[in-house]
């Protein structure tokens, strides 16, 4: 252990029969160990036995806790919604401002999905811990599907050029001049990428609590999701995207998404208002 965490551990220990401790889904899979190989892990009952409760995202949370551990369906990424709300309101009032000038009835957007990545790995050209954690292998091959004759898309990879703007992660030669790829970018930055994109897509497994996730579906934008994945799986309904299984039924989970938005069949942000934020899922 570093030196830090001996004396969190410590901490712990000296208070955790005064103070009620409680875990919370949020890093890769917490509190399980993460099968990412630049991850630092542990055994997976360290986590899942040391608090009384437990705020997760397992679909079965049965199989991984222990009998005497509470836990509740919640996690990080339920909470702080106010902000992408907002800007999704100020970003519909100025394009219905646009459309009125214009004299039409909706506005074309920019991009039709939008990837976001964690300051990915582009010295290693994408290998590496945020790589992994992002699904960038199973990505690279959804990029060939999206970029093809058959669908022909436009997209955003952010974080996929490094913080120089001079190098770049390896995209499919068949997405060129179909896909933007950014640096890093400051998170309204990101916010207003997917504001004009028609989808974010979400390829990651080990992902316990995805707050881009409802972000994306607080600015009203439906999320295309690995069904594989450890937490967020509970956002997606009906009204707020589409899952996918693997690369077999990519294709089919693509088309639903691009003829559900092109039909204005999803409610993503009203879901959000309904179920999510600090005040509704506080009171879960």
């Amino acid at each position: 252990l570093e030196p830090n965490e001996i004396n969190t551990w410590a901490l712990f220990k000296k208070y955790k029969n005064d103070i009620l401790f409680l875990g919370i889904s949020s890093f890769e899979m917490y509190p399980r160990s993460s099968p990412n190989p630049f991850s630092s892990n542990f055994t997976n009952d360290l986590y899942t036995t040391i608090y009384p409760g437990f705020l997760q995202m397992e679909r079965n949370p049965e199989q991984i806790f222990p009998k005497e551990v509470k836990t509740v369906l919640l996690s990080e990424s339920d909470f702080k919604l106010d902000i992408p709300l907002e800007k999704s309101f100020a970003f519909e009032k100025k394009e219905k401002k646009k459309k009125k000038k214009k004299g039409t009835a909706s506005l074309k957007k920019r991009y039709d999905w939008v990837y976001s990545g964690t300051d990915q790995d582009v010295a290693d050209n994408c290998v590496g811990w945020s790589s992994y954690a992002k699904n960038w292998s199973f990505a690279l091959e959804a990029m060939e599907v999206m970029c093809s004759p058959e669908f022909n898309l436009k997209g955003v990879v952010i974080a996929s050029k490094n913080k120089q703007n001079t190098t770049a992660c390896t995209i499919p030669p068949q997405c060129k001049g179909k896909v933007l790829q950014t640096t890093f970018l400051p998170q309204d930055e990101v916010f207003d990428y997917i504001l004009e994109s028609k989808f974010l897509f979400i390829p990651q497994i080990d992902d316990a609590s995805p707050r881009v996730v409802t972000q994306a579906l607080a600015l009203n934008r439906p999320v295309l999701m690995n069904q594989n994945i450890v937490g967020g799986w509970k956002y997606i309904n009906k009204k707020t995207g589409e899952f996918f299984h693997d690369l077999s039924n990519f294709r089919q989970s693509l088309s639903n998404i691009l003829e559900n938005e092109r039909n204005q069949r999803y409610q993503p942000r009203q879901y959000v208002m309904d179920h999510l934020g600090n005040e509704k899922a506080g009171m879960a």
